[in-house]
Formats: C-alpha cells, structure tokens, sequence
C-alpha cells in the first residue's frame, strides 16, 4: 500500500451503493437516506467512473439491477462498512453513538408481538441506527440472511440452516384455539386427544406447521385437516364459525378480546411424561458473517430485552 497517496473512493459513495442495491431503486435508497435520487445517482456513477465499471443497470420500470461486478462490489462494500464502524466505535463503544442503516427481518406472526416493543426500546438505546424491518416465512427470511440482504431476524429454532447462527430469545407454548360454543370451551386446559375428532384449520407455514403434526404424531393421532391457511385472522375467523380447532403457538394479537371474536384460547395439556411442546423464538444471523456494530446492538438489545420482559402475548 502506497502510503503517500488515498484512495479516491469514498465512504459515502460506498455507503450510497450499498443502500441502493440493498432497497432496489434509487428513489427508496434517497428516501433511507433523506437524500435527492440525483445526488444518490451521481455519487454512484463517481464511484462507477473511479471502479472503472458499471455496478448496476438502472431501469425505470424494474429498479436496479446488480452487474456481475457490481454483486462482486456490493460483497466487498458491505465488509468495508462493517470494518468503519468498528473502526468509528473503537473509542465509543456505548450504543448511543452507534450510527447508520440496519435492516431487520420477523417471522411473519411474530412481528405484531416483537417488532413494536422491539424498535421502541432500540430507538431509546440506539438512536441514530436508521432500522428497516422486513415480514416473511421461514425459508424465505433464511434466504435473505444468506445473500446478506437482512442484518438479522426474529425466526422459530427449528429447521435453522447450518449456514446459520442463533441467539434463543424465550419460549412460546402451544394453545388450542376454540369457538367460544365448543364442548370444551369451559375448560382449563384442553389435549389433543380431547379435540381428535375435531376437523383441524391448520396454520399451514413452516416450522410450526411441521412441529403440529409431529404433536400429533406423537399423541398416535392423525390430525383431520379441513382448511389451510397463512393467515391467523383466517384460521380465527374459521374457528369462530365452527369450522373446526386450530393449535397455535401463541396468542396473536387481535383487533378484538377474544369473546367479542367469538373464540376462546385453552392451554394445550400433555401427559406428565412428554415434554413441553415449547417453540422457541430466536434471533438468527448468518454464521458467515461477522456482526456489525448496528447488528450486536440489535441483538444484545433484544437479548436484554425479552429476558427481563418476555411479551404476554406469545
């Protein structure tokens, strides 16, 4: 390295791309950034013209594609940020001063229990981290964790890639959710064996849909599924109207008490002998990576957070 000279790139041109190749189009990166899309655009093509190649091809209609040199960049970016703010946090080292973009993925039904108290308690601790936060299923937020497109996100433990690192969080046991005029509304605890006959409305996304046939393999039933589905209001709705019982894994949040929704939430019993059924939640990174300043702050924050509080809801 020549010490007598310094590189013409700069970190805000490197910091531009990165968010624009991370959100997909200019006009979103200038609004991470509290920028005009001109100025995002000329600092990319300065660094285009000081790389000596074209990192993305920018269409109207379809955003931003990367170019093979530009995917390369993107990798090699990420890294070089990463290493500025350990660098910037050396003589820092309280969360305060913790600065910059962080991107943040939740399984979808977690995301109305973590995600509020989540952002608020981190926005107290760290507050000049920009967070962006990201709802999906299981493969598709372990997807995004691998290409680097979330920092890190809030997932079950089961069926975790080896690729992946985590951190468990709290427990979330199994409930039976029933219409308020069940035979086993009155109850304190309801098993499955006491709901066999009943038709399933099963919460069909993995993991916990694997986990609720598995507990019901392991009672030596054979669930009678009747509908299907994603969506939590769905299979409450499906519950209300007698269609069937559900298992959950927590108590989602409703728009109403569950009396005026028509269902009634029953602890899920078990025999003495089994174990709890218990899911856990946990926050996932990838084991590739070593986690920013932005990202441990975000993990201890919610270490911290959901140890000492553990939501009600889940």
């Amino acid at each position: 390295m020549n010490l007598n000279s310094h590189p013409a790139i700069t970190l805000r041109q490197i910091w531009h791309f990165v968010v624009a190749a991370e959100t997909g189009t200019m006009s979103e990166a200038a609004r991470r950034l509290h920028m005009a899309p001109s100025a995002i655009s000329m600092s990319i093509s300065e660094l285009e013209r000081i790389i000596g190649a074209e990192l993305c091809i920018k269409r109207k209609s379809k955003g931003l594609t990367l170019t093979s040199t530009g995917r390369a960049v993107l990798l090699q970016a990420r890294q070089l940020l990463d290493l500025a703010d350990e660098i910037a946090s050396l003589s820092k080292g309280d969360r305060p001063n913790v600065r910059g973009p962080l991107t943040v993925g939740c399984y979808m039904t977690l995301g109305p229990t973590i995600i509020p108290p989540m952002l608020a308690e981190f926005a107290r601790q760290c507050p000049h981290v920009d967070v962006d936060f990201v709802e999906g299923y299981h493969e598709d937020l372990q997807e995004r964790l691998l290409d680097g497109s979330i920092d890190a996100a809030f997932l079950y433990d089961l069926n975790i890639s080896p690729a992946i690192r985590t951190a468990a969080l709290l427990a979330a046991d199994p409930y039976i959710l029933l219409s308020a005029g069940h035979r086993l509304a009155a109850a304190d605890e309801v098993g499955l064996k006491d709901v066999a006959a009943d038709p399933l409305i099963f919460f069909d996304a993995p993991p916990i849909s694997t986990r609720i046939l598995e507990m019901y393999r392991e009672a030596g039933l054979a669930p009678d599924v009747l509908h299907r589905s994603r969506s939590y209001a769905t299979v409450r709705s499906l519950v209300a109207t007698g269609r069937g019982i559900a298992v959950l894994f927590q108590r989602p949040q409703l728009e109403a008490p569950y009396g005026e929704l028509g269902v009634v939430l029953k602890p899920l019993a078990q025999p003495r002998s089994a174990a709890r059924s218990q899911a856990i939640v946990s926050l996932a990174w990838p084991r590739s990576t070593r986690l920013n300043a932005r990202a441990q702050a975000w993990v201890d924050v919610a270490t911290e957070r959901f140890s000492a509080d553990p939501p009600d809801v889940l």
